[in-house]
Formats: C-alpha cells, structure tokens, sequence
C-alpha cells in the first residue's frame, strides 16, 4: 500500500474528545444569527452533485473494480490495479505451535511482536511486542545502517524472552516480516523492493531482497532467527482474522493510506504462467488505491491531485484514505471562504496551508451534536485560525458529511466489487454462505459516520438478503500477529507435537456426496463439514495434469479416484506421498476383493463392514496391517460370527 502526499507524515488517527470541565482553548464567540438553516450557496450545491455516490453510479464502480481485477489477473500491467501474488499459499489454521516473531516496518516507527501458539486447544497462550522509534537520519541513510539498527532493536527485544515463551527442540526462532513498502514480490520469503515512499530515501536499497538485507543484519548482530514470511498490512490482516475465522476471505486497510487483498483459486489467476500454488490457492494484493474507473471527482480532487507528487496515480486513494479527506474538505472551505466570505473578509493563513486540516479534525467536527456546534467552532479555530458563526459552523459539517459519505461509500463499491468477482469465479459459494471481510485501519476503527456510509453502500448494492451473508468485522492488531501466524503456517521447521498420524480418511463422489469419513484427530461437527467441503473442492477441481498429493492447511492430503469416487487421506506435510498412495491403492483392493467387483452403492448399503475393514487395515490413524490376505481372513472370521 503506497500513500503519497504533499504533507508531513500524519499521525495516528485518533478522535478528539473534550471533557465537560475542560477550558475551551477559544473565547465562546458572542453571535448574531439571522437564522439556524445552513445557507446553500452554490458552491456547497455543487460540490453536492459533483460527490454524488446514487446506486447507479456504486453499480458501475463495483462492476470496474472486478474487470479491472480481472485485467490484472490476466497479464502483468493489465489494469491499473497491480493484483500482486502474495505466494501465500498456506493460511494460518489454528493448529500452528512453537514459538514465532513479527517484525512490522510501515513508517517512522517499527514494531516487534512474540507469540506463543498452542494449537486448535490454546491458540494464541502469551504475546509481548515493543515498537521503536527511527532515527531521522537513518531514513536517509544507508540499506545496512537502517537494517542494523531494526535487527539491533529485534535483538534486545528477543533477549528479554520471559518463560511464557519456549521455542520447540530442533528449531529455530522464525519472523514474519510486514513490509508496506512498494515491493515485487517473488516468493513467499524474499521481495525486491521498487521504491522507498514515507519519507524514506535509503541508498543502497532499492532492486535488492529486502527479506535478505534484514537476514545479514540480523546475522551481523549475532541473533539466530531468520524471515519465513515477508507480506503486506493488508495480508497480514487477512491472515490474522482468518486464524479466528475460516469463512475470512477478504481483508481492507482503511487508515493513513488504503489497500484490499482477498483468497483467490490459483486456477483464476492466468499471468501465473505455469507457477503452481501448493494448495490451489494464494492471497492476491489488489494495491486497489491505483482504481480510478468512474470515479465522482470535484475541482478539488483534482486540483489536490495536480499538487501531490503523484498526480495521475493513486485516484481511489485519494478520494477514500484517511490521508486526504481532512485535506479535500479544506480545500473547499478554502474556495467559500474566498467566493462566498464563509469566515469573513479574509482567508486565515493556517487555513491556506496544504494539510493544516486534517482527517481526525473533520472527524471530531462531525461527533459535536450539541446546538450550538461549539466543538467545531473551537477545531476550525484552533487548527485552521478560523472564526466562525454557527451558519458557518453547519456549512462545515456538511462539507465535512459529503466528502466522507462518498469517501465510505466508495470504499463499500470497491469491497463489492472484489466479492462479486469471486462470486463470479466460484459459482455461488461466496454470497451462499458467510463470507467475512476483515478491516483494519483508523480510519474505519474511529470514524463512525464513515463506517456507516460504507455498510450502507454494501447493503443497497447486494440486497438486504446477500448482505446478511457478508460480513464486516473490524480486527484488532490483526496485520501484526498475522505476520508472525504466516511465519509459523509457513515454517521452514515442522513440528512433530503429535506423532506422525493419518488425520482423517474421506470417500467421495464427484457430487461431494462422502461416502466414507474417518476422523483420527477431534474435530466439531461443523469443521468436519468444512473439511468435507474443502477436500472436494481441491480434489474434484484439480488438474488430472497434477500430482495427487496438495497442501491442505498446515497438512497434505494425498488422493486417488477410481472411476466416479475420490479416496482422499490427511497426512503430515513431510510423510511420503507415495507410500500413502499405495495404502489407498491397497485398500480399494480389499473392498474389490471383499465384495467382488465393488462399486458405489456397495459402499452405501455395506458401509458398516466398509468401516470395518478400515479398522482392521487402520487404527488410531496409524496402518496396522499392510497384507490384503491378512485382511481378508480377518473379515471372512468375523463374517462367520453374524
């Protein structure tokens, strides 16, 4: 996610409040009002109908956000939108263990996080993170001087360990790496970076692995632990969340600056070229703040556009992000204050400097309710050097109101727009069932009214219906603990906590009807049926051109047909695929053998004997007994015994 701005970094986004006691830092102003109607001029009519976001209009822009998609899937440069591979491959599932770090570098500051995961039973048992200040010269320095100085930070905080954390035998500390700087990534553990943004201009840097960089540093400091993720904040998120909720598929950062990624097949991504996602699918980073399709603009987007050190790029950023809202709404009141005399005869200086107002200012203007608007008027004099009657007041706040409603409601076309591609692709299994959209960012977490614009817009495009099924949930800290979660599901280490087992064994037609399922591992009932369905979708829709083994979660699941049935096992990622692909082959031999030529229906109205020769072939998700005459005696015994 790249945020660009003429403006000094803006901080984090906050909301103001005033206590009741608390001196107002203005005079209360003494007024005379002629009326308490906000006078329309007709600037304010059309800035209006030039921020306009009708239904029509969300329609269009929901539908150019999914071809763009498309067009970027395609062919690289194909759309404005990047659509950059992640290769994250495999999610965070709840059973990750072990000890595992995370390093966040997104702006003037870096944070550090540990956690301690227990698996399915404790999830995540104890976490500790610290953040550090950069040194303003260090963001003009050299690559090793700024690395050296983030690895030396990540040493002192590994040093202070506690005993909630033990990392497992036969491992080593292993971090995710959040970097939300523009990178081209080209594995799930190293990136090129293409540019410093920020106010970052490090030498040495760029057209070089980032993830390699902070492995020397880390290596010149002496400290044993090595990068197994680099991905974005909005990955992160999206991993975080999931961990806590598989029907997670979409994640969007609303702060400072914005991003969406979302779960997409690896069957629908064509620029692929051959590249093969273990498990069939991988994150896609949309970079979606670089839409710009049909987009509502005014003057004063434009204008600000023209001014930034970006103009042309980044128009969907700039109309929705945190970064630049507060920076419209001054630029209007800027032209009313000079065509209309908004604040009287002159214009403030303070007003006149780019990205003296910004959003967490307009926020707080918006959350005054009392009559007489006594908050604004104390921000637009404190921030901006603004006196103001409270008909002025009222114009603000509704400037304030249309440039965050399109803003919110935009960000909710554009949220539309990626589930309708992937409902699109998948044929109804996004909209069918809960679908969950993870959002992080200050923007949404402490703006209200923009939060609600954007479900507004969500619902109006799906229908009150589709929309139950969607839902958007804010996550806390969810790209910092999602680095160190892609860490562990993508350990270079496995952890064998339980020993070396099958974890379940399916049966299934082409329909998805199972026929067989033997769970060796404690599972709900309702994440059996998860699995259920997963397992098909994976098996059915594969390439006969693949092998027959696929990454599923943390584990492998290794598979056959035979004729209209898939015979699927869940093993441990590192056991051999093909001694297991003779087991099932064995087994199918058994069946054929027992009831003499077999087929489906013997499976259903025999599945009681089918699940004892399972028993006596596999118990406790181990093979007992590899000699099919072995088998078949034991079978003929206990058949004399009915």
């Amino acid at each position: 996610m790249s945020v660009a701005a003429t403006s000094p970094s803006v901080g984090s986004f906050y909301l103001r409040r005033r206590s009741p006691s608390a001196p107002m830092s203005m005079p209360r102003f003494r007024m005379a009002v002629r009326s308490a109607a906000v006078s329309v001029t007709p600037l304010l009519t059309k800035l209006h109908n030039d921020s306009a976001t009708p239904l029509p209009l969300l329609r269009h822009v929901a539908d150019a956000m999914a071809a763009d998609m498309r067009a970027g899937l395609a062919v690289e440069g194909g759309s404005d939108l990047k659509m950059i591979l992640s290769y994250v491959d495999s999610l965070p599932s709840g059973n990750e263990e072990g000890l595992f770090y995370a390093l966040d570098l997104g702006g003037t500051n870096f944070r550090v996080l540990r956690v301690q995961l227990g698996g399915k039973q404790e999830r995540v048992i104890a976490t500790e993170f610290d953040q550090v200040s950069i040194p303003k010269e260090l963001m003009f320095g050299t690559s090793e001087q700024l690395f050296d100085f983030i690895a030396s930070g990540l040493a002192k905080f590994a040093q202070k360990e506690g005993n909630k954390f033990h990392l497992p035998t036969g491992t080593k500390r292993e971090i995710g790496f959040t970097f939300s700087f523009p990178v081209k990534q080209t594995s799930i553990d190293s990136g090129i970076l293409i540019k410093w943004t920020k106010g970052f201009s490090v030498s040495g840097t760029a057209g070089k692995d980032v993830v390699a960089c902070l492995n020397e540093a880390m290596e010149r400091q002496g400290l044993d632990m090595r990068v197994s993720a680099l991905v974005n904040d909005a990955v992160g998120t999206l991993a975080g969340a999931r961990y806590w909720d598989d029907d997670v598929m979409v994640a969007v950062i609303l702060g400072t600056g914005t991003n969406a990624c979302y779960v997409e097949r690896a069957d629908a991504i064509p620029k692929l070229q051959g590249q093969v996602s273990s498990s069939g699918r991988t994150i896609i980073n949309t970079e979606w703040g670089a839409f710009s399709d049909g987009l509502p603009l005014t003057e004063f987007d434009r204008d600000m556009d023209a001014a930034s050190i970006n103009p042309g790029e980044q128009i969907f950023e700039k109309t929705i992000s945190g970064m630049y809202l507060g920076e419209i709404v001054r630029r209007v009141l800027v032209k009313m204050a000079e065509a209309d005399a908004l604040f009287g005869e002159s214009v403030p200086e303070k007003l006149s400097t780019p990205f003296a107002l910004r959003t967490p200012d307009i926020c707080a203007m918006q959350q005054d309710i009392s009559d007489d608007l006594q908050d604004v008027g104390s921000i637009l004099y404190n921030v901006a050097g603004v006196e103001s009657n409270l008909s002025a007041r009222k114009i603000v706040v509704d400037v304030c109101d249309t440039i965050v409603k399109r803003g919110g409601r935009l960000a909710g076309a554009g949220i539309v727009g990626i589930l309708q591609k992937m409902e699109e692709d998948s044929k109804g299994l996004i909209f069918g069932k809960r679908t969950v959209v993870a959002m992080d960012g200050g923007l949404y977490a402490n703006y209200p009214q923009y939060r609600r614009y954007l479900q507004e817009a969500v619902t109006e495009l799906l229908g009150t219906e589709i929309s139950k099924n969607v839902v958007i949930e804010l996550t806390k800290d969810g790209s910092g603990i999602g680095a160190a979660l892609l860490a562990a599901a993508n350990s270079h280490f496995t952890l064998n906590f339980a020993s070396t087992m099958i974890r379940f064994i399916l049966l299934q037609n082409r329909q998805g009807k199972t026929r067989l399922a033997k769970y060796y591992v404690p599972l709900e009932d309702s994440e059996k049926h998860k699995v259920e369905y997963e397992v098909h979708r994976l098996v059915v829709n594969r390439d006969p051109k693949f092998t027959n083994f696929v990454e599923f979660r943390t584990h492998k699941v290794i598979y056959r047909r035979y004729a209209g049935l898939f015979f699927s096992l869940c093993v441990d990622i590192t056991d051999n695929e093909l001694a297991y692909l003779e087991c099932i082959h064995l087994f199918v031999e058994i069946l054929d053998h027992f009831f003499s030529n077999v087929c489906e229906l013997d499976l259903v109205f025999n599945f009681h004997k089918v699940y004892l020769i399972l028993d006596e072939f596999i118990l406790a998700g181990e093979l007992q007994e590899t000699s099919k005459k072995a088998i078949i005696e034991r079978m003929g015994e206990l058949e004399k015994l009915e």
